[in-house]
């Protein structure tokens, strides 16, 4: 039987780059657990989708009923309280199916690693199931021009989300492993490729 896939857990600051690390793992072999594409599930399912109305108000629902994501962000990113009430009832249910999705990919020891591409690894404590914690290292105008072009963001957005987070630099020195996304993708590639080599094949 092969052995148990290895857990790596994919952090870093916002538009870092981090899913598209995730993306390079997987063209390597990694199954990618995404806990963003997860949590917008959920906000959509029925009970969620009460839950959040409840606490946030009917504002937060656009002309179909559906939650307006971009209206939820704009109330819980004005104060610490109110981000924390979200996390409060979206986190137990994300981290559930993480930890789900893992116990299925591990019973069927295909893969050799399973990569988590999480924003609130570290917040949310899912860095403690992996194996290992890569950084990925972006600079701010880097990532401010990626928020521009891909979020439509103004030029303090980045900072104001930033804030409700863990600090990048604890962040960094948290990681067993840091990747430099500043230069080119084939750089990138490089790195993802070096790592997977060192720690994943070598097993």
């Amino acid at each position: 039987m092969n052995p148990k896939p290895k857990i790596i857990g994919i952090t870093g600051g916002i538009s870092s780059g981090k899913s598209t690390v995730a993306r390079m793992f997987a063209s390597l072999g990694a199954e990618c657990i995404d806990a963003d594409e997860i949590c917008h599930r959920l906000i959509q399912s029925k009970e969620i989708k009460k839950e959040i109305v409840e606490r946030f108000g009917e504002t937060v629902l656009d002309a179909i009923g559906k939650i307006d994501r971009s209206q939820l962000a704009k109330i819980v990113f004005q104060e610490k309280a109110r981000l924390d009430e979200l996390c409060a009832i979206l986190h137990p249910l994300v981290i559930k199916q993480i930890e789900t999705k893992i116990d299925e990919i591990e019973k069927l020891r295909r893969r050799k690693a399973i990569v988590i591409d999480a924003a609130l690894l570290e917040e949310s404590e899912l860095s403690m199931i992996c194996d290992f914690v890569i950084f990925v290292n972006t600079g701010r105008d880097n990532r401010l021009n990626r928020c521009k072009i891909s979020r439509n963001w103004e030029e303090d957005e980045l900072e104001k989300r930033e804030r409700f987070q863990m600090a990048l630099e604890v962040k960094k020195k948290r990681a067993d492993y840091i990747i430099d996304n500043n230069f080119t993708e084939d750089s990138t590639h490089r790195q993802v490729e070096e790592f997977w080599k060192y720690y994943i094949e070598e097993i």
